[in-house]
Parts: C-alpha cells; structure tokens; sequence
C-alpha cells in the first residue's frame, strides 16, 4: 500500500484522513466545528467614523454632472446587489429540536423533475427511488451524511404554464450522536440544507386553480419516469459517458492534494493531475480508462453507505452525475 500521511482536516464532509501515495483514503469522522474567527476588517470599518450627510451632498454637488449621474447608479446598483433577498411567508417551513431538524422548502423552477433529481443526485452522491402516489410523481432518497441520516422527499407539485412547482423536505436526526456532538450536527444540518437548495428559487405552495390541465402535468411525469429507462445496464451507462466525453464532457476533481482532469482529447483518454502527485496519462484503450474511472471514483459513489459497497450499476449512475457537460 505504500506510505500512508494523515492530512487534519476540519470542513463540513470530516475531521481528517490517511492517504496512500495510491489515494486510498481512510476518513475520520465526525469533524470538530471550528471556533470562529472575528472579521476584524468589519470591526475596523465599523469603528470608523461615518461622514454626515451635509459633507456627502457637497461632494456630490461639486461634480460634474455626468459624474453624478455615474455616481448615482453606481450607488443604485451596489444597494440592489446588496440587499436580502426575501423568501416568501409560505416557502420555508422548519422545525428543529435539540436532536433532530426538518425543512420542507416550496420552490419553482423552469427544469422538469428529473433533471432537479439528477441534480440533487450530484450532490448527495446518492440516487432517488421515483414513483407516483395518489396521482403526484414523488422521489424519495436516504443518505448518511458525516455520521447522520437524511431523507429527502422531491414532490412535483403542479405543472404551471411558464414554470413548474415542486417541494423539497429534509429531515435528519442525530439522536444516537453523542451530546457533546449535537450542537454540531444542528448546524451543519442548516448548512447542508442550504446548499442542496442554493439554485431553487423559493415560492408559495401553488394554487391548484392556476395549475395548467391534468394531461399536461401527466405526460411531464411521464417523461420523467422515463428518462433513464434506456440506460439499464453498466455497459449503457459507459457507453453514455464515453459518448458524452467525446462530445466535450469531462470529470474533474479538486481536493487538498491538488486538481484531477479527465477528458477525450480527440484520439485518446487521458488524465492530468497537477498539485502533489503532477502527472499526465494517457490511456490506450477505452477498456482501460472506464476500468480506471470506476477505480477513482469508488469512494465518491460509496462514501455515504459506508461501510457497505453501492452495486456496479448504481455506481456508474453516481459517475455519470458526476461528468460536467
């Protein structure tokens, strides 16, 4: 197995890791939450003293006038981009107790609903069970995520003329956790929500009476649950990703030890890492860079059934989540 390094670490996936020169890593978890560090660039700003508003009139009234004018949609944009967005009264519900946290976000979006799956699937490295109950198309997934359950719930809600309305709920419990930790998993619950959720946009649960015709929202749950039917088995999920990088997709990773690149070059696969191990391969065949792409991957597609191993199948599914387009 070669040298093994342990690397502290302490972000929001685990506390610290071994490392063979191979990269097969052995993870520590759960991390400590760090103490955080005061900004002192925002203490400095807010002691300093403010300029009334008599001297800003002045100075602005001894510009130019195409300066001011400048001046003023600058100042108009600035406040635009820095105000808080506001998320409607009735798109967020949350419930927290001291060992458990549930959030059910209403949102809309223009995608229909498997592609917010396939979405959500990328970035819980986990793959939703789809079905319809009582004539409403659901996906449902469970996933242990640094040391705590979650289960999510993707609800197609109605199908509206321009967009589409869905519901995401998220519940998680860390009452087996020890105390010391509980504080830990309460944050990192809200932080996790909040980034499976940074490309929704928020809205109130949709009025059944401004939803377009029943027919409309079947065939779209139609077309969802079909999506993938074509893709069955390992080798028509290979073939999908070897098609795919031909046409410009790539996988590319980024960690502690530097960046990893996979792509077609236009006669070959190859791989280009740079950081701590620089290197640069190209492969001879297509057999041997899936044989290796299944390999570099195997802790991704794994990681939140650990110890257990997800099947040969739902792994290159996880993959092809993962290849950028």
């Amino acid at each position: 197995m070669g040298e093994v390094v342990f690397y502290a670490r302490n972000n929001s996936s685990y506390a610290g890791e071994f490392t063979t020169e191979q990269r097969h890593f052995f993870v520590l978890e759960p991390p400590l939450p760090p103490e955080p560090e005061p900004d002192m660039d925002a203490i400095r700003k807010a002691l300093e003293p403010k300029p009334d508003a008599l001297s800003q009139l002045a100075q602005r009234e001894a510009r130019p006038g195409p300066e001011v004018g400048r001046s003023l949609m600058q100042e108009l944009v600035a406040a635009a981009n820095t105000r808080p967005t506001t998320t409607p009264k009735g798109a967020l519900t949350s419930v927290e107790t001291a060992t458990s946290a549930k959030r059910l976000l209403h949102f809309r979006d223009h995608r229909p609903p498997h592609a917010i799956q396939f979405a959500l699937e990328r970035d819980l490295m986990t793959l939703f069970a789809i079905s319809m109950e009582n004539e409403r198309l659901i996906m449902t997934a469970s996933a242990k995520i640094v040391g705590a359950r979650y289960d999510i719930e993707l609800r197609f809600e109605a199908a509206m003329p321009l967009q589409n309305c869905y519901s995401l709920r998220v519940e998680t419990s860390w009452t087996d956790a020890a105390a010391t930790h509980h504080d830990y998993y309460r944050k990192t619950a809200a932080s996790w929500f909040e980034h499976w959720t940074r490309d929704l946009q928020p809205a109130d649960p949709p009025d059944v009476a401004d939803a377009d015709a029943p027919e409309r929202y079947q065939a779209i749950c139609l077309a969802s649950l079909n999506a993938e039917a074509h893709l069955d088995s390992v080798s028509a999920l290979q073939q999908t990703i070897v098609a795919a990088m031909k046409r410009g997709g790539r996988f590319t990773t980024s960690s502690k030890e530097g960046d990893t690149n996979l792509r077609w070059s236009g006669n070959h696969f190859v791989r280009t890492d740079v950081g701590d191990y620089p290197d640069h391969r190209t492969f001879a065949s297509e057999a041997e860079f899936l044989d290796m792409l299944r390999k570099f991957y195997d802790w991704e597609t794994s990681k939140n059934v650990y110890p257990e191993k997800v099947s040969d199948l739902v792994a290159w599914k996880l993959i092809l989540r993962l290849l950028r387009t």
